[in-house]
Protein backbone atom coordinates (compact mmCIF):
# COMPACT_ATOMS: atom_id res chain seq x y z
CA UNK A 1 0.00 0.00 0.00
CA UNK A 2 1.37 3.34 -1.07
CA UNK A 3 0.63 5.32 2.12
CA UNK A 4 2.23 8.90 1.22
CA UNK A 5 -0.35 9.28 -1.21
CA UNK A 6 -1.29 12.94 -3.23
CA UNK A 7 -3.92 13.64 -1.04
CA UNK A 8 -1.27 12.87 2.40
CA UNK A 9 0.82 14.73 0.66
CA UNK A 10 -1.39 17.60 0.71
CA UNK A 11 -2.42 17.39 4.28
CA UNK A 12 1.23 17.11 5.42
CA UNK A 13 2.38 20.20 3.46
CA UNK A 14 -0.15 21.95 5.43
CA UNK A 15 0.68 21.15 8.62
CA UNK A 16 4.12 23.05 7.99
CA UNK A 17 1.95 26.06 8.19
CA UNK A 18 0.77 28.07 11.43
CA UNK A 19 2.97 26.86 13.77
CA UNK A 20 4.04 28.29 17.45
CA UNK A 21 2.20 28.63 20.56
CA UNK A 22 -1.71 29.74 20.55
CA UNK A 23 -0.83 33.48 19.70
CA UNK A 24 0.67 32.18 16.05
CA UNK A 25 -0.75 28.98 15.90
CA UNK A 26 -3.90 27.91 13.69
CA UNK A 27 -6.06 24.46 14.41
CA UNK A 28 -5.18 21.51 12.33
CA UNK A 29 -6.87 20.88 9.07
CA UNK A 30 -9.95 19.50 8.85
CA UNK A 31 -8.89 16.28 6.57
CA UNK A 32 -6.41 15.20 9.53
CA UNK A 33 -9.66 14.15 11.18
CA UNK A 34 -11.47 13.11 8.04
CA UNK A 35 -9.49 11.68 5.60
CA UNK A 36 -9.34 7.48 5.38
CA UNK A 37 -5.98 7.76 3.58
CA UNK A 38 -4.47 10.06 6.53
CA UNK A 39 -5.77 7.51 8.99
CA UNK A 40 -4.15 4.87 7.14
CA UNK A 41 -0.80 6.81 7.25
CA UNK A 42 -1.42 7.66 10.21
CA UNK A 43 -1.76 4.14 11.93
CA UNK A 44 1.79 3.39 10.86
CA UNK A 45 3.36 7.00 11.48
CA UNK A 46 1.42 7.62 15.21
CA UNK A 47 0.14 3.76 16.18
CA UNK A 48 2.88 1.39 14.88
CA UNK A 49 5.75 3.56 16.38
CA UNK A 50 4.33 5.35 20.08
CA UNK A 51 3.76 3.68 22.90
CA UNK A 52 -0.14 2.78 23.32
CA UNK A 53 -0.78 2.42 27.04
CA UNK A 54 -3.32 -0.05 27.04
CA UNK A 55 -4.84 -0.23 31.02
CA UNK A 56 -2.76 -0.63 34.80
CA UNK A 57 -1.57 -3.53 36.62
CA UNK A 58 -4.25 -3.73 38.72
CA UNK A 59 -6.22 -5.33 36.16
CA UNK A 60 -4.05 -8.63 35.92
CA UNK A 61 -2.83 -8.51 39.43
CA UNK A 62 -2.41 -13.05 39.36
CA UNK A 63 -0.38 -15.20 37.30
CA UNK A 64 -3.09 -15.96 34.22
CA UNK A 65 -4.81 -13.18 34.47
CA UNK A 66 -5.15 -11.59 31.06
CA UNK A 67 -7.73 -8.78 29.02
CA UNK A 68 -7.68 -8.04 25.61
CA UNK A 69 -7.71 -4.95 23.56
CA UNK A 70 -7.85 -3.49 20.11
CA UNK A 71 -5.75 -0.60 18.76
CA UNK A 72 -6.77 -0.01 14.56
CA UNK A 73 -6.50 -3.28 13.28
CA UNK A 74 -4.40 -4.94 16.24
CA UNK A 75 -6.35 -7.35 18.79
CA UNK A 76 -4.03 -7.52 21.62
CA UNK A 77 -3.57 -9.34 24.56
CA UNK A 78 -2.14 -7.99 28.01
CA UNK A 79 -1.23 -11.45 30.26
CA UNK A 80 0.83 -11.71 33.51
CA UNK A 81 2.55 -14.81 32.94
CA UNK A 82 2.90 -17.30 35.68
CA UNK A 83 6.76 -15.67 36.82
CA UNK A 84 4.61 -12.14 36.99
CA UNK A 85 5.99 -10.34 33.84
CA UNK A 86 3.12 -8.87 32.09
CA UNK A 87 3.20 -9.53 28.36
CA UNK A 88 1.50 -7.97 25.62
CA UNK A 89 1.22 -9.86 22.49
CA UNK A 90 -0.89 -10.25 19.54
CA UNK A 91 -4.06 -12.32 19.39
CA UNK A 92 -3.52 -13.06 15.63
CA UNK A 93 -3.22 -17.41 15.49
CA UNK A 94 0.09 -17.81 13.27
CA UNK A 95 -1.46 -20.79 11.67
CA UNK A 96 -4.22 -18.88 9.55
CA UNK A 97 -4.90 -15.53 11.17
CA UNK A 98 -7.94 -16.47 13.11
CA UNK A 99 -7.96 -14.70 16.75
CA UNK A 100 -7.25 -16.93 19.84
CA UNK A 101 -9.44 -14.64 21.51
CA UNK A 102 -13.05 -12.76 21.18
CA UNK A 103 -13.14 -9.42 21.44
CA UNK A 104 -13.49 -7.98 24.87
CA UNK A 105 -12.34 -11.25 26.40
CA UNK A 106 -10.81 -11.06 29.92
CA UNK A 107 -10.31 -13.41 33.06
CA UNK A 108 -7.76 -16.07 33.91
CA UNK A 109 -6.36 -18.89 31.62
CA UNK A 110 -3.56 -21.70 31.22
CA UNK A 111 -3.16 -21.00 27.98
CA UNK A 112 -4.97 -19.64 24.68
CA UNK A 113 -6.84 -21.55 22.22
CA UNK A 114 -7.79 -20.72 18.52
CA UNK A 115 -11.44 -22.08 18.21
CA UNK A 116 -10.85 -22.36 14.00
CA UNK A 117 -8.19 -24.94 14.50
CA UNK A 118 -7.07 -25.80 18.08
CA UNK A 119 -4.00 -24.92 18.22
CA UNK A 120 -2.81 -23.36 21.71
CA UNK A 121 -0.62 -20.76 23.12
CA UNK A 122 0.97 -20.22 26.17
CA UNK A 123 0.57 -17.09 28.53
CA UNK A 124 4.33 -16.16 26.83
CA UNK A 125 2.91 -16.59 23.27
CA UNK A 126 5.02 -19.61 22.83
CA UNK A 127 3.35 -22.37 20.62
CA UNK A 128 2.03 -25.48 22.80
CA UNK A 129 -0.29 -27.60 20.92
CA UNK A 130 -1.02 -27.81 16.88
CA UNK A 131 -3.17 -30.76 16.02
CA UNK A 132 -2.39 -33.05 13.04
CA UNK A 133 0.75 -30.67 11.94
CA UNK A 134 3.31 -33.62 12.81
CA UNK A 135 2.74 -34.68 8.76
CA UNK A 136 4.09 -31.17 8.36
CA UNK A 137 6.83 -31.07 10.69
CA UNK A 138 8.24 -32.50 14.35
CA UNK A 139 6.07 -30.72 16.52
CA UNK A 140 9.56 -29.19 17.93
CA UNK A 141 10.46 -27.43 14.78
CA UNK A 142 6.91 -26.06 14.52
CA UNK A 143 7.07 -24.68 18.12
CA UNK A 144 10.47 -22.82 17.83
CA UNK A 145 9.11 -21.17 14.77
CA UNK A 146 5.97 -20.12 15.91
CA UNK A 147 5.29 -17.62 18.59
CA UNK A 148 2.19 -14.85 18.94
CA UNK A 149 4.06 -11.32 18.11
CA UNK A 150 5.45 -9.56 21.06
CA UNK A 151 5.10 -6.12 21.75
CA UNK A 152 7.52 -4.01 24.18
CA UNK A 153 6.58 -3.44 27.32
CA UNK A 154 7.14 -1.30 29.69
CA UNK A 155 5.54 -0.12 33.02
CA UNK A 156 5.01 3.25 34.03
CA UNK A 157 3.89 3.84 37.54
CA UNK A 158 1.45 1.23 37.31
CA UNK A 159 0.49 1.98 33.53
CA UNK A 160 0.58 -0.52 30.95
CA UNK A 161 2.80 0.48 27.75
CA UNK A 162 3.28 -1.47 24.53
CA UNK A 163 4.86 -0.75 21.86
CA UNK A 164 4.73 -2.38 18.51
CA UNK A 165 8.82 -0.83 17.30
CA UNK A 166 10.91 -3.43 18.71
CA UNK A 167 13.44 -0.77 18.70
CA UNK A 168 11.74 2.37 20.48
CA UNK A 169 13.29 4.55 22.56
CA UNK A 170 12.32 3.84 26.54
CA UNK A 171 8.81 5.98 27.53
CA UNK A 172 10.00 7.09 30.75
CA UNK A 173 12.36 9.68 29.83
CA UNK A 174 10.01 11.92 27.83
CA UNK A 175 7.31 11.71 30.40
CA UNK A 176 9.68 13.24 32.99
CA UNK A 177 7.29 16.28 33.72
CA UNK A 178 4.17 14.35 34.73
CA UNK A 179 6.35 11.50 36.57
CA UNK A 180 6.14 13.68 39.86
CA UNK A 181 2.22 13.57 39.65
CA UNK A 182 1.95 10.19 38.81
CA UNK A 183 4.19 9.22 41.98
CA UNK A 184 2.32 12.04 44.28
CA UNK A 185 -0.90 9.93 43.84
CA UNK A 186 0.34 6.82 44.25
CA UNK A 187 -0.75 5.55 40.63
CA UNK A 188 1.35 2.44 40.74
CA UNK A 189 -0.90 0.91 43.82
CA UNK A 190 -3.91 2.05 43.08
CA UNK A 191 -6.53 -0.19 42.03
CA UNK A 192 -8.84 0.44 38.57
CA UNK A 193 -12.25 -0.18 39.11
CA UNK A 194 -15.86 0.57 36.82
CA UNK A 195 -14.33 0.25 33.40
CA UNK A 196 -16.60 0.93 30.92
CA UNK A 197 -16.38 0.68 27.11
CA UNK A 198 -18.12 2.53 24.60
CA UNK A 199 -16.97 1.58 21.27
CA UNK A 200 -18.30 3.02 17.93
CA UNK A 201 -17.81 6.52 18.79
CA UNK A 202 -18.57 8.64 15.71
CA UNK A 203 -15.60 10.72 15.95
CA UNK A 204 -11.73 11.25 15.36
CA UNK A 205 -9.19 10.26 18.07
CA UNK A 206 -7.63 13.55 18.07
CA UNK A 207 -10.63 15.38 18.66
CA UNK A 208 -11.11 13.33 22.05
CA UNK A 209 -7.77 13.96 23.40
CA UNK A 210 -8.21 18.08 22.66
CA UNK A 211 -11.70 18.18 23.95
CA UNK A 212 -10.04 16.19 27.22
CA UNK A 213 -6.80 18.93 27.63
CA UNK A 214 -8.47 22.25 27.09
CA UNK A 215 -10.47 23.88 29.53
CA UNK A 216 -12.04 26.62 27.16
CA UNK A 217 -14.96 24.61 26.73
CA UNK A 218 -15.74 24.46 29.92
CA UNK A 219 -17.13 27.82 30.54
CA UNK A 220 -19.72 26.89 28.49
CA UNK A 221 -20.45 23.09 27.72
CA UNK A 222 -20.05 21.76 31.52
CA UNK A 223 -21.30 25.12 33.00
CA UNK A 224 -22.73 24.67 36.21
CA UNK A 225 -20.84 21.57 36.47
CA UNK A 226 -17.50 22.59 36.05
CA UNK A 227 -17.57 26.09 37.78
CA UNK A 228 -15.43 24.59 40.91
CA UNK A 229 -12.64 24.60 38.36
CA UNK A 230 -13.02 27.38 36.01
CA UNK A 231 -10.96 27.92 32.80
CA UNK A 232 -9.99 31.49 34.04
CA UNK A 233 -8.46 29.30 36.94
CA UNK A 234 -6.22 27.03 34.66
CA UNK A 235 -2.26 27.15 33.89
CA UNK A 236 -0.54 25.94 31.28
CA UNK A 237 3.38 24.04 31.30
CA UNK A 238 5.78 24.92 29.05
CA UNK A 239 6.49 22.00 26.36
CA UNK A 240 9.15 21.32 24.30
CA UNK A 241 9.84 18.93 20.99
CA UNK A 242 11.29 16.34 23.89
CA UNK A 243 7.90 15.81 26.20
CA UNK A 244 5.89 13.08 25.76
CA UNK A 245 3.04 14.60 27.39
CA UNK A 246 0.76 17.46 27.47
CA UNK A 247 -0.65 18.76 30.66
CA UNK A 248 -1.98 21.70 32.56
CA UNK A 249 -3.73 21.86 35.99
CA UNK A 250 -6.51 23.69 37.21
CA UNK A 251 -6.65 25.63 40.29
CA UNK A 252 -9.96 24.91 42.38
CA UNK A 253 -11.85 27.80 43.58
CA UNK A 254 -11.50 26.18 46.78
CA UNK A 255 -9.40 22.86 49.15
CA UNK A 256 -10.47 19.92 47.84
CA UNK A 257 -13.21 20.75 45.71
CA UNK A 258 -15.69 17.71 43.72
CA UNK A 259 -17.44 17.92 40.46
CA UNK A 260 -20.91 17.44 42.43
CA UNK A 261 -23.72 19.25 43.51
CA UNK A 262 -21.97 20.04 47.06
CA UNK A 263 -18.87 21.26 45.24
CA UNK A 264 -16.85 19.30 47.53
CA UNK A 265 -14.85 16.04 47.39
CA UNK A 266 -17.28 12.90 48.78
CA UNK A 267 -14.76 10.07 48.19
CA UNK A 268 -11.99 9.85 50.50
CA UNK A 269 -8.66 12.25 50.03
CA UNK A 270 -6.18 10.35 48.70
CA UNK A 271 -3.50 9.91 51.39
CA UNK A 272 -0.04 12.08 51.31
CA UNK A 273 -1.66 14.69 48.47
CA UNK A 274 -0.47 18.09 49.77
CA UNK A 275 -1.84 21.11 49.79
CA UNK A 276 -1.47 22.32 46.23
CA UNK A 277 -2.29 19.24 44.75
CA UNK A 278 -5.52 19.40 46.93
CA UNK A 279 -6.27 22.75 45.39
CA UNK A 280 -6.21 21.86 41.88
CA UNK A 281 -6.73 18.82 39.06
CA UNK A 282 -4.47 17.88 36.80
CA UNK A 283 -5.01 16.74 33.07
CA UNK A 284 -2.98 15.18 30.89
CA UNK A 285 -2.35 12.87 27.92
CA UNK A 286 0.36 10.93 26.63
CA UNK A 287 -0.56 10.92 22.99
CA UNK A 288 -1.97 8.85 21.72
CA UNK A 289 -4.07 6.58 23.86
CA UNK A 290 -4.57 7.87 27.44
CA UNK A 291 -5.66 10.59 29.19
CA UNK A 292 -5.46 11.18 32.87
CA UNK A 293 -7.45 13.17 35.52
CA UNK A 294 -5.23 13.64 38.68
CA UNK A 295 -7.53 15.25 41.49
CA UNK A 296 -7.59 15.10 45.57
CA UNK A 297 -9.84 12.02 45.85
CA UNK A 298 -9.37 9.97 42.63
CA UNK A 299 -7.03 9.63 39.47
CA UNK A 300 -9.13 9.09 36.44
CA UNK A 301 -7.90 8.22 33.42
CA UNK A 302 -9.56 7.16 29.52
CA UNK A 303 -8.41 4.89 26.78
CA UNK A 304 -8.72 6.34 23.69
CA UNK A 305 -8.32 3.85 20.32
CA UNK A 306 -9.14 4.51 16.87
CA UNK A 307 -11.29 2.20 14.77
CA UNK A 308 -11.51 4.83 11.13
CA UNK A 309 -10.99 8.33 10.64
CA UNK A 310 -14.47 8.81 12.16
CA UNK A 311 -14.94 6.31 14.72
CA UNK A 312 -13.00 5.28 17.89
CA UNK A 313 -13.61 3.63 20.93
CA UNK A 314 -13.47 5.25 24.02
CA UNK A 315 -12.89 3.37 27.53
CA UNK A 316 -13.13 4.79 30.68
CA UNK A 317 -12.04 3.74 34.47
CA UNK A 318 -11.31 5.05 37.98
CA UNK A 319 -8.62 4.34 40.12
CA UNK A 320 -8.57 4.84 44.22
CA UNK A 321 -6.62 3.07 47.10
CA UNK A 322 -7.40 0.22 49.26
CA UNK A 323 -8.37 2.58 51.94
CA UNK A 324 -10.82 4.79 49.38
CA UNK A 325 -12.53 1.18 48.62
CA UNK A 326 -12.89 0.39 51.98
CA UNK A 327 -13.93 3.49 53.62
CA UNK A 328 -17.79 3.79 54.83
CA UNK A 329 -19.99 4.83 52.45
CA UNK A 330 -17.48 4.49 49.30
CA UNK A 331 -19.56 2.82 46.87
CA UNK A 332 -22.81 5.40 47.75
CA UNK A 333 -20.72 8.90 47.14
CA UNK A 334 -19.12 6.79 44.14
CA UNK A 335 -22.33 5.76 42.32
CA UNK A 336 -23.15 10.15 43.53
CA UNK A 337 -20.48 11.28 41.95
CA UNK A 338 -20.45 9.18 38.97
CA UNK A 339 -24.12 10.51 37.96
CA UNK A 340 -22.70 13.97 37.74
CA UNK A 341 -19.70 12.06 35.41
CA UNK A 342 -22.27 10.71 33.25
CA UNK A 343 -23.79 14.02 32.42
CA UNK A 344 -20.40 15.64 31.59
CA UNK A 345 -19.31 12.71 29.23
CA UNK A 346 -22.76 12.67 27.62
CA UNK A 347 -22.15 16.44 26.84
CA UNK A 348 -18.85 15.69 25.53
CA UNK A 349 -20.10 13.07 23.72
CA UNK A 350 -22.37 15.58 21.91
CA UNK A 351 -19.80 17.35 21.66
CA UNK A 352 -17.28 15.58 19.76
CA UNK A 353 -20.13 14.06 17.53
CA UNK A 354 -20.83 17.88 16.88
CA UNK A 355 -17.38 18.96 16.40
CA UNK A 356 -16.18 15.94 13.53
CA UNK A 357 -19.75 16.34 11.51
CA UNK A 358 -18.36 20.34 11.40
CA UNK A 359 -15.21 18.75 10.32
CA UNK A 360 -16.82 17.33 6.63
CA UNK A 361 -18.13 21.20 6.22
CA UNK A 362 -16.10 22.89 2.93
CA UNK A 363 -16.51 25.58 5.06
CA UNK A 364 -14.50 24.35 8.10
CA UNK A 365 -11.89 26.98 8.81
CA UNK A 366 -8.48 26.44 10.34
CA UNK A 367 -9.06 29.15 13.08
CA UNK A 368 -7.42 31.03 15.38
CA UNK A 369 -6.82 29.67 19.31
CA UNK A 370 -7.13 30.97 23.07
CA UNK A 371 -4.83 31.17 25.63
CA UNK A 372 -7.12 28.25 27.48
CA UNK A 373 -6.23 26.03 24.59
CA UNK A 374 -2.67 26.37 25.54
CA UNK A 375 -2.28 22.68 25.43
CA UNK A 376 -3.69 22.17 21.79
CA UNK A 377 -0.59 23.87 20.01
CA UNK A 378 1.56 21.61 21.93
CA UNK A 379 -0.58 18.93 20.77
CA UNK A 380 -0.37 19.78 17.46
CA UNK A 381 3.75 20.05 17.49
CA UNK A 382 4.05 16.45 18.68
CA UNK A 383 1.85 15.21 16.31
CA UNK A 384 3.41 17.01 13.57
CA UNK A 385 6.81 15.89 14.39
CA UNK A 386 5.84 11.98 13.97
CA UNK A 387 3.93 12.36 10.75
CA UNK A 388 6.80 14.33 9.34
CA UNK A 389 9.23 11.91 10.67
CA UNK A 390 7.94 8.70 9.38
CA UNK A 391 6.92 10.85 5.51
CA UNK A 392 10.77 11.50 5.74
CA UNK A 393 11.51 7.97 6.19
CA UNK A 394 9.21 6.64 3.75
CA UNK A 395 10.70 9.17 0.91
CA UNK A 396 14.03 7.81 1.94
CA UNK A 397 12.89 4.12 1.92
CA UNK A 398 11.23 5.06 -1.83
CA UNK A 399 14.98 6.73 -2.81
Amino acid sequence: MTLLTPEVRAILDGLREFGGDYTTARTMPAAVYTSEEFYEFEKEAIFAREWLCLGHVSQVPEGGDYFTITVGDEPLIVARDRAGEIRVMSAICQHRAYPVVEPGAKGSTKQFRCSYHYWAYGLDGRLVAAPEMTRTCPIAELRAETRLPQLKVEIWHGMIFANMDPDAAPLAPRLAKLAPEMEAYDVANLTAINHLEYPDQPWNWKGMHENALEPYHTSFVHMGYHDVAPASMAEFVEWDDADGQIMHPTNYRWIDAGFNPTGKSVLPILPGLDEKRRSRIMFASVLPTVFFALSPDQVFYFLITPESAGRMTLRMAWLFPESSLKAPGFDWAFEMQNAVNAVINDQDITTNTRMQGGQRSRYAKRGRYSWQESTLPQMNRWLTLRYQAYADSLAERAG
